[in-house]
């Protein structure tokens, strides 16, 4: 039996390792493959680039040909004289170096005022050779050879042919353009797969019959061709034969094979890819063996710690199993939290609810006894609070939803710092100090006028002083500080600092505390409650600012929240901030100013409940009062009116036949004197910004959001509520 098990293990050791053997056999044989087609595609990624960049150019050269073909057509040469100025001109101005006009005996006509005969052209080719094939066109390269001391000069040329062009009675045929071939070779990866200073592949141009435009090494040959079929002949081993490569270029395929010379140790593969028939060429490149050859020895070490490939692919799925349960976790803890949330804001809807029903019940019931008239009131005025507090719970839910999907837009506007946090401190004093607590505002501005969002950065400072005057027991303090720090000459960074001596935060949730839905359990906090959507909304406002939010806590003996904000310096002071330090908030008084005396109000309101309250309200302020039920109505009651009998509308976005903005702008088009001076509100309970952008561009004048704040109303129309 041991005997047999001995066999047994052996046998499968032994089949391992022929498994891991024949595997890793497949894997090289695989890796060796792969190397060569990632080569091959690199070397057709590199060539199909430089292709382009050359044929790109080449088609430039051409059309620039063309165009100076046009403007000859403009010019109207009458001698030979002036079209030779008009050469030099063209030269002067443009990329040739050299310009040249051919007649259709074959004397050349030249940029520099000089003339060539055919019969004593020792210079120039003759050019109408290279239109033997019937094109229109060719690009090719001239070796240029110049008497006397100065060396060839190496060009690439480029012609098109001639129609119906005459100077002097002289037919012209072409014309001929010049560049020196560093044009070209520019264009190139010549030399590439470089190691240790020493090339192993290379590029080049050529022509349908073997001829380097530009040299395969990048040398300049003087006097002697450098042919492709002749460097092929001279190799010891090669895959194509001469005829084989003549027959793939005249078909103008794309191809690529291996050769070799005597005495080389690798041999070199060749790439070519065609242009097109217009640009009878070649792109070549050409890399060393050796490039694939040593890629692919890299990877026979990894042959050999294949099982540790194996063993950390199994270490890696157990990680991702691992990973995948943390998500779990983390999932099934955020629908934990979602549902807390929730139960939460279940409770914190419905305990209010409760409240305001049952204190309209006891209103209705006790509306006739004049004995409880000031129970009536308070019962009112806790209503009002109530109803301000479930407006605030659905505030934060629509601003989390908005935040999250980045559609709050920050509004960057001149503030007065010392101004803003006075306000704050203004709102909030009553409330810290009726708890017993001590309140100390502390500020430290260097410049105190500075661009941001007003409105935003009170929204963020009012939860965190909020949240610390619910959490700091009576005898206790808290301290709102305000100081900066410049960063350059035009910028300045603002730290809003609330450090207060309450009950602090555990160690735990602070590191979730602006995590959505997230709230500290403490049996110390009992009856005091939240959405837990503040402070995770706090810190996506700061962050959109380009801010951020810190804390620092330890429990039971407070925290601290600093937030800092960014800030560009504004150095004059707007006239209406002036004016806000001295009478108080400049916006009330542009607005009592604008609105004093707007005349009588037309309200377009579908809901009868949301109409009547608005009514009564504006005729109770000593306001002139009509109902229109729907926006045809409304354009209808405005158009009937007299001029400047309504100077304000309160109009509803959304009510049946005509909507508010539809009615907006056809109120703005009336042929009317007042028709564009008239004041249009919108109301709406569409908070987001698309739909202010969607009011404002219908030719409304302003946004009011429902449920409609009464002071903010009857502020925008120039009176204070009087309260």
């Amino acid at each position: 039996m041991k005997k047999k098990q001995k066999n047994f293990y052996a046998l499968l050791v032994i089949s391992a390792l022929a498994i891991v053997s024949v595997i890793t056999l497949f894997y090289i044989k695989q890796l060796n493959q792969t190397i060569s087609d990632n080569i091959i595609n690199e070397i057709s990624e590199i060539a199909e680039h430089d292709k382009s960049t050359i044929q790109a150019y080449i088609e430039i050269c051409w059309k620039d040909l063309y165009e100076i073909q046009e403007r000859f057509a403009v010019y109207n040469c009458r001698t030979s004289e002036e079209m030779q100025e008009h050469l030099d001109l063209e030269c002067t101005v443009g990329d040739f170096t050299r310009l040249c006009l051919v007649a259709e005996d074959g004397t050349v006509y030249t940029d520099g005022h000089e003339i060539y005969p055919p019969e004593s052209m020792t210079r120039y080719p003759d050019f109408m050779t290279y239109f033997a094939n019937g094109s229109d066109r060719f690009v090719t390269r001239f070796d240029e050879y110049t008497e006397g001391s100065d060396p060839n000069r190496e060009s690439i040329l480029y012609g098109i042919r001639l129609q119906d062009f005459q100077v002097d009675g002289i037919r012209m045929c072409a014309i001929i353009g010049m560049n020196d071939i560093s044009s070209i070779q520019d264009k190139m990866v010549i030399d590439c797969f470089t190691k240790n200073g020493v090339s192993r592949g290379h590029s080049a141009l050529i022509d349908m019959e073997g001829h380097y435009i530009v040299d395969i090494n990048k040398k300049v040959y003087e006097n002697e061709q450098n042919n492709l079929f002749a460097h092929l002949s001279e190799s010891e081993d090669s895959e194509l034969t001469n005829e084989e490569v003549a027959e793939k270029f005249a078909a103008l395929e794309t191809f690529a094979f291996y050769h070799s010379h005597t005495g080389e140790k690798y041999k070199e593969l060749f790439y070519f890819i065609p242009f097109d028939e217009k640009i009878r060429l070649y792109f070549i490149m050409s890399v060393n063996e050796a490039v694939f050859r040593e890629q692919t020895r890299t990877f026979f070490t990894m042959s050999m710690i294949m099982l540790v490939i194996s063993i950390l692919t199994i270490l890696s799925m157990l990680l991702i199993v691992m990973r995948y349960q943390m998500k779990t976790i983390r999932a099934s803890e955020k629908e934990k939290s979602q549902k807390e949330f929730l139960s939460n804001m279940s409770h914190e809807i419905r305990t209010p609810l409760n409240g305001l029903i049952g204190m309209n019940h006891l209103i209705m019931i006790h509306i006739d006894d004049d004995s409880q008239r000031t129970q009536i009131k308070e019962w009112l005025r806790k209503s009002h609070s109530t109803a301000k507090y479930l407006l605030s719970l659905v505030n934060d839910v629509l601003d989390m939803s908005k935040l999250q999907a980045g559609k709050v837009d920050i509004i960057n506007e001149p503030l007065m710092v010392d101004a803003l946090v006075d306000e704050i401190a203004a709102m909030q004093t009553d409330n810290i100090q009726g708890r017993g607590v001590e309140f100390i505002v502390e500020k430290d501005v260097i410049e105190p006028c500075i661009e941001g969002d007003t409105t935003r950065i009170k929204q963020i400072l009012m939860n965190i002083v909020g949240n610390a005057a619910k959490f700091t027991p009576s005898g206790k303090s808290i301290r709102l500080s305000v100081r900066q720090e410049k960063t350059d000459d035009t910028h300045v960074m603002t730290f809003y600092r609330c450090k207060d001596t309450g009950i602090g935060m555990s160690r735990e949730y602070l590191g979730r505390i602006f995590d959505t839905f997230s709230q500290e359990q403490n049996r110390n906090i009992s009856g005091i409650t939240g959405t837990g959507l503040g402070m995770p909304i706090s810190k996506l406002l700061a962050n959109a600012m380009g801010g951020d939010i810190t804390v620092e806590s330890e429990l039971h003996a407070g925290s601290t929240f600093t937030v800092s904000i960014p800030s560009v310096i504004v150095k004059e002071i707007p006239d209406y901030l002036k004016e806000t330090e001295k009478n108080g908030t400049a916006k009330e008084s542009l607005h009592s100013r604008k609105h004093s005396g707007p005349g009588k109000i037309l309200v377009a309101e579908d809901v009868e409940l949301n109409a009547e309250i608005l009514l009564e309200i504006l005729s109770m302020e000593g306001f002139e009062t009509a109902h229109a039920q729907n926006g045809r109505e409304a354009v209808d009651l405005f158009r009937e009116s007299e001029i400047g009998e309504f100077g304000i509308i309160l109009m509803d976005m959304q009510m049946p036949v005509m909507d508010g903005c539809e009615a907006s702008r056809e109120i703005r088009n009336l042929n009317r004197a007042d028709a564009q001076s008239v004041q249009i509100y919108a109301c709406t309970a569409n908070t987001f910004q698309e739909d202010r952008d969607l009011a404002l561009a219908s030719g409304m004048n302003d946004f009011l959001t429902k449920p409609i704040d009464i002071d903010v109303l009857l502020k925008k129309m120039g009176k204070s509520g009087g309260k």
